[in-house]
């Protein structure tokens, strides 16, 4: 599992059960990284980018198969 600083400092301000929320799912992911997102994007290198949105907030994540890890790249508030 990789956690991208950024979404660490998000998760440092994130209280009560949204944060329970969001480790959770993040916790998930190990067991099940195939998991989808509520939306898919595409980065600049055509990755699928997924987007799980939990309360107020969007987790975005991809599996990088190659080398059997979960990348959590971002956490922030849902638009």
């Amino acid at each position: 599992m990789f956690l991208r600083l950024e979404a660490m400092e998000v998760m440092r301000w994130v209280r009560g059960d949204q944060r329970g929320r969001i480790s959770s799912f993040i916790d998930s992911l190990v067991t099940n990284p195939f998991q989808g997102g509520d939306y898919t994007e595409r980065d600049d290198t055509q990755r699928e980018i997924q987007i799980k949105i939990i309360d107020q907030y969007a987790v975005t994540y991809w599996a990088d198969h190659a080398v059997a890890e979960i990348k959590v790249t971002g956490i922030g508030r849902a638009d």
